[in-house]
């Protein structure tokens, strides 16, 4: 949550990798910018936990085998303050037609 948006770095090589989660950070300041910068960091850990399972559908091998059931993505947060586990698990349905 702290890190500069406008690309400036201090410490290249894990300022670089954490910039993935930079759409994280701005859903978080959006929808929970009112909370307190420790609330909004531990929703934002949750966030790119999501974020992480979005990035891994673009890869065309991820997507082909969740088509055929041969693979599930689930994305895992460990919440050390309340001591629990929680899981996200990526469904994918087919709705009905929405227009006829």
């Amino acid at each position: 949550m702290e890190l500069p948006e406008d690309g400036s770095t201090e410490n290249d090589f894990i300022d670089d990798w954490v910039q993935i989660g930079l759409p994280a950070k701005a859903k978080v300041k959006a929808e929970f910018g009112h909370l307190p910068l420790d609330e909004q960091k531990r929703e934002c850990e949750k966030e790119v936990v999501n974020l992480s399972l979005t990035n891994l559908q673009t890869y065309p091998y991820v997507r082909e085998r969740m088509a055929r059931k041969a693979l599930a993505l689930r994305g895992g947060y460990y919440d050390f303050v309340e001591g629990c586990f929680k899981v996200w698990e990526v469904k994918t349905i087919i709705t009905t037609p929405i227009r006829s």
